[in-house]
């Protein structure tokens, strides 16, 4: 703890109170704008290619299709913030390097972390704006973002259904579906919390969207009907279909959407997810409760049991009993387990509602973080590769950049599923980003070697060799 205090002081003073600190904050700075601008100018490019041909043939005036992407502006600048840090302090230290500037520095007594200190305060400065944009900004935009798109497809009648989310702008209706192919569902889940007193779910393995006239129908495949009595758990219904339809009136609809508040998870702010949060806690700990109360008159101390290894003793006697290993005198235990099983799919939805906005409270810090993280890694691999400028620059970084998104991707599936925590899920690519540059800056200030990139030079003149090749032959073709 000492040494670290030592080391903030040091950054302290070195970033604000050392004349050398303003020379390095003006070699980020212009590097960081020009790559905000490449990297944005990138990214809006990639989208303007996926949504033009959503936009054209539907009549719309310029200003609304300026207004769209315009709202998208947000996410795409929450991605390019990060990227163009890495840019930059590649780039800043790298020229301070080739100019052996690192060096003067350290033969006038500069120690190594001071001459870090400049770029780990702009990474802090820009982890902090960001964490503010990402939690006040982002998800307005991406709020009204979502309205305009909505409104843009309700030109062409559609439902506003999104994989992995609970669509509860419907009256009367919960909608969960795990995958969605244009009209084609997969995963379907229709809660209905209170009709008369009965809960009623339907589960469907697969699913039709079509919207004729003035109706949206659904007509779903191989799933079952769950109904439950509130007041008497007892009487609880299962009725298993190969399929079944469901019409719900477009005006009716129409009219609870264009007043809806509704906001998915990349919409709301953390103290919204952390309401809504508590909101699906509440169901999931009812549906637990019904769980424990069907479960405890077949299986002992069910009271006292995790969940998950409640459900796994109820799958196992169910299958004892189906091969014929096991022997009950309770007749209705089979028709009880198929309850709890139905029951408990509908809590593993709500805990998977639950852990997508644990994650998404999660990356509102862990994405800004990455800012910090890397200049622990841009600096020190700057000064070790010197020459190069913008291209190796900007070869690394999306080098980086792919690895810290394919780990946070793949995190942030993994805890969608509940597989991995939402905290290590998030946290994780910075811990090993972070890891990596404690290395590199380890080896920077003791080795104090270069990375030449002879690789690179290698492929490039093979190429080179290549191309003059193939263009002497198509002379000698031509004569």
């Amino acid at each position: 703890m000492k040494y670290l205090k030592i080391i903030a002081k040091d950054i302290w003073r070195y970033s604000f109170g050392w004349i050398g600190s303003r020379y390095i904050y003006r070699e980020i700075v212009f590097p960081f704008i020009y790559s905000i601008l490449v990297v944005t100018f990138v990214l809006l490019t990639n989208f303007l290619v996926r949504t033009i041909d959503k936009l054209l043939g539907k009549g719309l005036p310029i200003k609304i299709i300026f207004n769209f992407f315009y709202l998208n502006m947000a996410w795409i600048i929450a991605l390019s913030v990060p990227m163009a840090t890495l840019v930059a302090i590649l780039m800043a230290y790298g020229r301070l390097s080739e100019d052996n500037e690192i060096i003067a520095m350290r033969a006038g007594g500069v120690n190594f972390i001071s001459i870090l200190s400049p770029g780990i305060v702009f990474g802090v400065i820009t982890c902090i704006v960001m964490i503010y944009f990402n939690n006040n900004i982002l998800p307005e935009f991406n709020h009204r973002a979502r309205l305009l798109t909505r409104d843009i497809y309700r030109k062409r009648p559609d439902l506003d259904i999104e994989p992995g989310y609970f669509v509860e702008n419907i009256s009367g209706y919960s909608i969960y579906v795990s995958r969605r192919r244009k009209e084609e569902l997969e995963g379907v889940v229709i809660y209905s919390p209170d009709r008369e007193g009965h809960q009623v779910t339907i589960y469907a393995d697969r699913g039709k969207l079509n919207v004729i006239e003035n109706s949206v129908i659904f007509d779903l495949f191989d799933g079952e009907i769950h109904e439950l009595d509130k007041k008497e758990f007892e009487n609880y219904r299962i009725l298993k279909f190969k399929k079944h339809r469901i019409v719900i009136p477009v005006d009716n609809l129409t009219l609870k959407r264009t007043e809806s508040g509704r906001r998915g998870d990349r919409e709301m702010t953390i103290k919204m997810m952390k309401e809504k949060i508590k909101e699906y806690e509440k169901q999931r700990e009812s549906i637990r409760k019904k769980i424990i109360y069907m479960a405890k008159n077949y299986i002992n101390n069910a009271e006292n049991m995790e969940i998950n290894h409640l459900i796994k003793i109820v799958k196992r006697r169910k299958a004892e009993i189906n091969k014929g290993r096991m022997k009950l005198e309770m007749g209705k235990f089979l028709d009880t387990a198929g309850r709890i099983i139905g029951e408990y799919q509908l809590f593993m939805v709500y805990q998977r509602q639950i852990n997508r906005y644990l994650v998404e409270i999660h990356k509102k810090f862990s994405i800004p973080f990455a800012c910090i993280v890397f200049v622990l890694v841009g600096a020190p691999l700057g000064i070790m590769v010197r020459k190069g400028g913008m291209f190796v620059g900007a070869t690394l970084s999306i080098f980086f950049f792919v690895l810290y998104y394919v780990f946070l991707i793949g995190g942030e599936e993994l805890a969608d599923y509940a597989y991995v925590s939402p905290f290590w899920a998030m946290w994780t690519p910075n811990l090993l980003l972070a890891a990596v540059g404690a290395y590199l800056i380890h080896y920077t200030r003791w080795e104090q070697k270069q990375i030449e990139f002879k690789f690179i030079k290698k492929i490039l003149k093979k190429l080179r060799l290549e191309g003059n090749s193939k263009g002497k032959d198509r002379e000698y073709e031509s004569c």
